[in-house]
């Protein structure tokens, strides 16, 4: 409870600087006079700004049309203290207040009022009552405009999910608030074109194209309305920023270039003037303070400048495509209920029993017969037990007849021939349902190996779809635009932020383009088009593609050793191992050790390795990962195959970290001084047809240490890993992994030799 409190009381000093900054605006906005004498927007913003601060912004707009207009400011004054009496008067109706037509009517209506009647009182004409008109007109797109980009402000400005819509908002009020610098000059040079070309250049940069057209238009009808020269400079921004946006892939000198040379085109169209001149001074001077401003500054801006027009329409795809993956896996884990259920049916009928037969027979044929007290007198048992004997005939040839039945009952039996039927019909059956049943049990087999792993991997990519909050896809646009100048074949772009606003961009290329890629570094070319520090990609291979993955940098990362030892110096070692970047801010190792030693072994455990770090990098589970290993395992050959599963990863943003075993041995973790064993109870992969991961999670720092070992290393004891870890007091991992690998070959040769692989992992900060 306390919690919330602190979140919703906003300090007194906050409230101060609120509020003098409503005030300051509207000090300000009445300073950007459009037609020549016509200052509408100090009116809207009174009309636009919260109801909160409605007061400052009122009281601010009032003395700054006194400043601006001296004698002439009273219709102003006037109509700002009406739209704060309508304010007021509505304040207690939330329904009125909070329409996205009330702060446009408030400032329009008054502005009308009073201009009419002054119309009337002097006896002006048509001309000065349309202008009036327009006046009112202007007011009320500014409130609408203003009064949107507040709301945007108080909810949801800075992340991902602004629409186009709502950018054009937020930038025509930055335009409106921009025209009131308008007035400030060198020569005839204006200050508020000079940022306004700016803020052309960021909407284009970092919103593409359509960026580019939202933040021209909205400069170019802001201040043509402003200067008077309205063709002149809605040509000029509109022109330059769609072709800034259009080169943005070039990098912020593409997008400069291009802005700079349709400007002045523009500007030179009707002649070499002063005016033109001047126009060419202010995109040049904004084009160079655009170039030194760095991109750590920048990022900010980006994410609410850059337009995500199809963000909604993708998330209700995104979830839908979500809803039909967990469809599919539900219905896949349904049939192995429907098998069970075939099993559970025939269970009704028969049994795995060889008993049954026999009971079967008395049922059928001994109730009825009259010699039943003479032959059960001994009991039911022991006539149940003269039949059994029976079953070794059966088995050797499948079948009984009378002399078979005479035989057990010393000939005494009335009905030898109708009893030999019933037990041939009863094993008939009885073969039937072994038959059954063994086919029931492939099918089981089959569909828990394959099936549940089916499922594991749809629910996998569900998981995938379920991380990303949103897509940037004016920035996609941007690296594939780039990426395609370089040379690079792209067939699918995606830049994705999570629910924690980490961006991942992802791209798949030929895999024509691996020598390519392995020669040029864009590395830093893709973080330039993002806004944000990037690191080198993880690339996989698919088929005929590369799948290039680049993500953030982050705040951890890993120093890793390793150390193997082969049993009786043998070319093979049956453990294999391997590590990697997922490219979504994971570190991952693996270790596989394969049954016995040698190339056996070696291939088990490569495999196995093999299989889940494809399967990992390709941004399945770990669990699903393991279910197709464990898959391929079982129907290498008709021997027996088997492998463990150790997998270790940590998120380097956050150092939360999981430990996964199957069947593996015991993992050492070093935290904060502290050293603690991590050994689960499981099973290998290729023993049974479904097998899962323990999982122990943790959240390790800068310092910790991990030692991953196959079970060779610890084939006599383990406590002196632990105390040598603990022990520890080198920087280098590699001096502890040669110490734990030396110390293990020595107890390993004096007792049975084994493949011994040690995997250390640092845990460090960067800087």
């Amino acid at each position: 409870m306390i919690t919330i409190e602190k979140r919703r009381a906003n300090p007194a000093y906050r409230v101060l600087l609120i509020q003098a900054a409503y005030f300051l605006g509207g000090l300000l906005i009445p300073q950007g006079v459009v037609f020549g004498s016509y200052a509408p927007f100090g009116v809207a913003l009174a009309a636009a700004v919260p109801y909160t601060g409605a007061m400052s912004a009122s009281v601010g707009a009032a003395l700054g049309y006194i400043l601006l207009m001296r004698g002439d400011s009273f219709r102003c004054v006037a109509s700002v203290i009406t739209v704060f009496a309508l304010r007021w008067l509505f304040s207690d109706l939330p329904k009125i207040n909070r329409s996205r037509i009330f702060a446009p009517l408030a400032a329009a209506a008054p502005l009308l009022c009073t201009g009419s009647v002054m119309i009337l009182a002097t006896g002006k004409g048509a001309r000065e009552l349309l202008m009036c008109i327009l006046e009112a007109m202007l007011a009320a797109v500014g409130a609408y405009f203003m009064s949107e980009t507040a709301n945007l402000a108080a909810g949801r400005l800075g992340t991902c999910t602004l629409d186009q819509q709502e950018i054009a908002c937020l930038v025509m009020s930055g335009c409106i608030f921009l025209l009131s610098v308008n007035t400030l000059t060198v020569g005839k040079i204006s200050l508020g074109r000079i940022f306004a070309s700016l803020a052309v250049l960021f909407c284009a940069y970092y919103g593409s194209v359509a960026g580019g057209c939202i933040g021209g238009t909205a400069a170019g009808v802001v201040f043509g309305l402003g200067s008077g020269d309205f063709t002149f400079l809605a040509l000029s921004y509109s022109f330059g920023g769609l072709m800034a946006g259009m080169f943005s892939y070039i990098g912020k000198i593409g997008s400069a270039a291009a802005f700079l040379l349709c400007s002045t085109v523009a500007a030179l169209a009707g002649g070499v003037t002063v005016q033109s001149a001047a126009s060419f001074y202010e995109t040049a001077t904004a084009a160079i303070i655009f170039l030194f401003i760095p991109h750590a500054a920048a990022s900010r801006a980006a994410n609410f400048l850059t337009p995500h027009a199809s963000d909604k329409d993708g998330d209700a795809l995104r979830r839908g495509v979500m809803m039909r993956l967990d469809l599919a896996a539900r219905a896949i884990d349904s049939i192995n209920d429907a098998v069970a259920s075939v099993a559970r049916r025939l269970g009704d009928y028969y049994s795995a029993e060889m008993d049954t037969v026999f009971k079967s027979t008395i049922d059928e044929t001994c109730t009825r017969c009259g010699m039943r007290a003479f032959c059960t007198k001994e009991g039911e048992d022991k006539h149940l037990q003269r039949l059994s004997a029976l079953a070794p005939v059966l088995k050797n040839t499948g079948s009984v007849d009378s002399d078979d039945v005479k035989k057990i009952f010393n000939r005494r039996c009335c009905r030898a021939e109708e009893l030999a039927e019933s037990v041939n019909f009863n094993y008939g059956g009885y073969l039937s349902f072994l038959a059954a049943e063994a086919r029931v049990s492939q099918v089981r087999g089959v569909v828990a190996g394959q099936f549940s792993g089916l499922s594991e991997i749809l629910r996998g990519i569900k998981g995938e779809f379920e991380k990303y909050e949103c897509s940037d896809t004016a920035a996609a646009e941007r690296i594939t635009a780039a990426l395609k100048v370089r040379g690079f074949l792209v067939y699918v772009c995606s830049v994705r932020l999570d629910s924690y606003g980490r961006m991942t961009v992802e791209a798949e290329l030929s895999s024509d383009n691996a020598r390519l890629l392995r020669k040029s570094d864009i590395t830093p070319e893709i973080s330039a088009l993002c806004g944000r520090k990037m690191q080198p990609p993880e690339i996989s291979t698919a088929g005929t593609r590369l799948r290039v993955i680049f993500s953030e940098k982050p705040k951890f990362d890993i120093q890793t050793a390793a150390a193997q030892h082969n049993c009786r110096g043998g070319k093979f070692c049956g453990d294999s191992f391997n590590y990697f970047r997922d490219g979504q801010g994971r570190f991952i190792v693996i270790i596989s050790d394969g049954m016995g030693t040698g190339g056996r072994a070696a291939v088990d455990g490569g495999m196995a390795v093999s299989v889940m770090t494809k399967l990992i990098r390709s941004g399945l589970g770990f669990d699903a990962s393991l279910s197709a290993a464990n898959s391929a395992l079982m129907v290498k050959s008709n021997d027996e195959s088997l492998a463990t599963a150790d997998i270790f990863s940590i998120n380097l943003f956050s150092g939360e970290s999981e430990i996964m075993k199957a069947g593996a041995p015991v993992t050492f973790v070093r935290k904060g001084g502290k050293v603690i064993r991590i050994e689960p109870t499981s099973l290998p992969a290729g023993i049974l047809p479904d097998v899962r991961l323990t999982h122990d999670e943790m959240t390790l720092g800068d310092g910790d240490i991990v030692i991953m070992v196959s079970d060779g290393a610890i084939a006599i004891s383990d406590e002196w890993i632990g105390a040598m870890l603990r022990d520890f007091e080198g920087d280098d991992i590699h001096e502890l992994v040669n110490d734990i690998i030396d110390e293990a070959t020595i107890g390993s040769s004096l007792g049975r030799d084994d493949d011994i692989t040690v995997l250390g992992l640092s845990v460090f900060e960067n800087a």
